[in-house]
C-alpha cells in the first residue's frame, strides 16, 4: 500500500468518524455535517498522517 493511498484512506475514515459524531450528538447542525466533516476529516486526517510518517521516516 502505498503513502499516498494510506492518506486517503485515513482521510476518509476520520471524515467518516466525525460525520456520525455531528449526526449523532450535534443534530442542529446536520444541514452542515458534510462540509465539516470533509474539512475537518481531510485536516486531521493529514496531521495524523504528517504525524506518523514524521516518527517513522
Amino acid at each position: 500500500m502505498t503513502r499516498f493511498l494510506l492518506n486517503l484512506i485515513l482521510m476518509g475514515i476520520v471524515a467518516l468518524a466525525i460525520y456520525w459524531l455531528i449526526m449523532t450528538f450535534i443534530p442542529a447542525l446536520s444541514g452542515f455535517a458534510i462540509p465539516l466533516s470533509l474539512l475537518l476529516g481531510i485536516t486531521l486526517g493529514f496531521f495524523i498522517y504528517i504525524t506518523i510518517d514524521n516518527r517513522i521516516g
